[in-house]
Protein backbone atom coordinates (compact mmCIF):
# COMPACT_ATOMS: atom_id res chain seq x y z
CA UNK A 1 0.00 0.00 0.00
CA UNK A 2 1.35 3.47 -1.25
CA UNK A 3 1.95 5.44 1.94
CA UNK A 4 1.37 9.33 0.76
CA UNK A 5 2.49 10.61 3.92
CA UNK A 6 5.61 9.38 4.49
CA UNK A 7 6.36 9.93 0.76
CA UNK A 8 5.72 13.41 0.92
CA UNK A 9 8.10 13.59 3.71
CA UNK A 10 10.84 11.63 2.26
CA UNK A 11 10.88 14.18 -0.71
CA UNK A 12 10.11 17.23 0.86
CA UNK A 13 13.68 16.07 2.89
CA UNK A 14 14.96 15.28 -0.34
CA UNK A 15 14.07 18.65 -2.16
CA UNK A 16 15.80 20.21 1.34
CA UNK A 17 18.77 18.45 1.20
CA UNK A 18 18.97 19.13 -2.30
CA UNK A 19 18.52 22.69 -1.64
CA UNK A 20 20.73 22.98 1.04
CA UNK A 21 23.54 21.55 -0.80
CA UNK A 22 23.17 24.13 -4.02
CA UNK A 23 23.63 27.16 -1.29
CA UNK A 24 27.36 28.32 -1.54
CA UNK A 25 29.02 27.83 1.40
CA UNK A 26 31.64 31.11 0.84
CA UNK A 27 29.99 34.34 0.86
CA UNK A 28 30.58 37.22 -1.40
CA UNK A 29 30.84 40.11 0.75
CA UNK A 30 31.37 39.67 4.52
CA UNK A 31 28.46 39.52 6.56
CA UNK A 32 29.68 42.40 8.76
CA UNK A 33 31.86 44.91 7.89
CA UNK A 34 34.18 46.05 11.10
CA UNK A 35 37.02 48.39 9.67
CA UNK A 36 40.50 46.74 10.73
CA UNK A 37 42.38 49.28 12.53
CA UNK A 38 45.42 51.84 10.54
CA UNK A 39 47.75 49.93 12.54
CA UNK A 40 47.01 46.46 11.46
CA UNK A 41 46.82 47.25 7.67
CA UNK A 42 50.65 49.26 7.99
CA UNK A 43 51.30 46.08 9.72
CA UNK A 44 50.14 43.60 7.61
CA UNK A 45 52.34 45.52 4.28
CA UNK A 46 54.78 47.60 5.50
CA UNK A 47 58.19 46.16 4.53
CA UNK A 48 56.44 43.71 2.28
CA UNK A 49 56.07 43.10 -1.73
CA UNK A 50 52.80 42.23 -2.69
CA UNK A 51 53.27 39.61 -5.50
CA UNK A 52 50.76 40.13 -8.34
CA UNK A 53 50.31 37.98 -11.18
CA UNK A 54 52.34 40.05 -13.67
CA UNK A 55 54.45 42.07 -11.38
CA UNK A 56 54.37 43.19 -7.64
CA UNK A 57 54.45 46.09 -5.55
CA UNK A 58 56.74 47.09 -2.35
CA UNK A 59 55.34 49.06 0.62
CA UNK A 60 57.89 50.24 2.29
CA UNK A 61 58.56 50.78 5.87
CA UNK A 62 58.87 54.70 5.10
CA UNK A 63 55.71 55.10 3.11
CA UNK A 64 57.00 54.84 0.18
CA UNK A 65 55.49 52.68 -2.73
CA UNK A 66 57.37 50.83 -5.64
CA UNK A 67 55.58 49.10 -8.24
CA UNK A 68 56.23 47.10 -11.52
CA UNK A 69 53.77 45.66 -14.18
CA UNK A 70 54.89 43.51 -16.69
CA UNK A 71 58.47 44.60 -16.59
CA UNK A 72 58.22 47.55 -18.45
CA UNK A 73 56.11 49.81 -16.31
CA UNK A 74 56.58 51.55 -12.89
CA UNK A 75 55.30 53.00 -10.38
CA UNK A 76 56.46 55.37 -7.87
CA UNK A 77 54.87 57.03 -5.25
CA UNK A 78 53.40 56.65 -1.32
CA UNK A 79 51.32 54.80 0.64
CA UNK A 80 49.45 55.08 3.68
CA UNK A 81 46.09 53.62 5.82
CA UNK A 82 43.56 54.81 6.97
CA UNK A 83 41.86 54.56 10.44
CA UNK A 84 38.62 52.94 8.69
CA UNK A 85 40.53 50.39 7.24
CA UNK A 86 41.64 51.38 3.82
CA UNK A 87 45.24 50.91 1.97
CA UNK A 88 45.86 52.96 -0.27
CA UNK A 89 48.91 54.17 -2.78
CA UNK A 90 49.57 57.36 -4.90
CA UNK A 91 51.98 56.63 -7.66
CA UNK A 92 53.04 58.22 -10.68
CA UNK A 93 53.41 55.41 -13.51
CA UNK A 94 56.21 55.35 -16.16
CA UNK A 95 55.90 52.97 -19.40
CA UNK A 96 58.41 54.55 -21.73
CA UNK A 97 61.51 57.25 -21.65
CA UNK A 98 60.70 60.16 -21.46
CA UNK A 99 56.95 59.90 -20.79
CA UNK A 100 55.23 61.79 -18.35
CA UNK A 101 53.94 59.14 -16.55
CA UNK A 102 50.20 58.72 -15.26
CA UNK A 103 49.20 59.31 -11.87
CA UNK A 104 47.35 57.01 -10.43
CA UNK A 105 45.53 56.34 -7.04
CA UNK A 106 44.28 52.58 -6.08
CA UNK A 107 42.52 51.72 -2.48
CA UNK A 108 41.54 48.27 -0.93
CA UNK A 109 39.23 48.42 2.27
CA UNK A 110 40.03 45.93 4.60
CA UNK A 111 37.35 44.59 7.17
CA UNK A 112 36.27 41.66 9.53
CA UNK A 113 33.30 39.73 9.48
CA UNK A 114 31.54 38.00 12.49
CA UNK A 115 33.97 35.11 12.57
CA UNK A 116 37.16 37.32 12.81
CA UNK A 117 38.00 36.52 9.03
CA UNK A 118 39.78 39.73 6.97
CA UNK A 119 38.32 40.68 3.17
CA UNK A 120 39.39 42.70 1.22
CA UNK A 121 37.52 45.23 -0.75
CA UNK A 122 38.69 46.91 -4.09
CA UNK A 123 37.32 50.39 -4.05
CA UNK A 124 38.02 50.59 -8.15
CA UNK A 125 35.62 47.68 -8.90
CA UNK A 126 33.80 47.17 -5.13
CA UNK A 127 34.31 43.52 -5.25
CA UNK A 128 35.45 41.65 -2.41
CA UNK A 129 37.64 38.98 -1.36
CA UNK A 130 39.40 36.73 1.34
CA UNK A 131 43.11 37.53 0.56
CA UNK A 132 44.16 34.42 2.70
CA UNK A 133 46.42 33.01 -0.17
CA UNK A 134 47.56 36.66 -0.44
CA UNK A 135 48.58 36.66 2.86
CA UNK A 136 50.30 33.75 2.95
CA UNK A 137 52.01 33.57 -0.31
CA UNK A 138 51.71 36.77 -2.22
CA UNK A 139 52.86 38.81 0.43
CA UNK A 140 56.44 38.99 1.02
CA UNK A 141 59.01 40.39 3.62
CA UNK A 142 61.53 42.35 1.54
CA UNK A 143 61.61 43.88 -1.40
CA UNK A 144 61.30 41.31 -4.21
CA UNK A 145 61.04 44.10 -7.24
CA UNK A 146 63.32 46.25 -6.48
CA UNK A 147 66.14 45.63 -8.75
CA UNK A 148 63.51 45.38 -11.63
CA UNK A 149 62.37 48.95 -10.63
CA UNK A 150 66.00 50.18 -9.93
CA UNK A 151 66.67 49.11 -13.90
CA UNK A 152 63.41 50.60 -15.37
CA UNK A 153 64.00 54.25 -13.26
CA UNK A 154 67.44 54.21 -14.79
CA UNK A 155 65.97 52.87 -18.24
CA UNK A 156 62.96 55.59 -18.11
CA UNK A 157 65.43 58.42 -16.88
CA UNK A 158 63.56 58.77 -13.99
Amino acid sequence: MFDFQSSAKFITSAVFACLVAATPSKADSPDRQRPVSGESVIEIYSGKTWIWEHGGSYWGRDGSFRGLWKETNVGIGKWYATSKGKLCYEATWYGAKDSPGEDIKRCWRHVVDSEGAIWKQNMDTKDWYRPTKEFSERLQAGNKVQAAVNRLVRRYGI
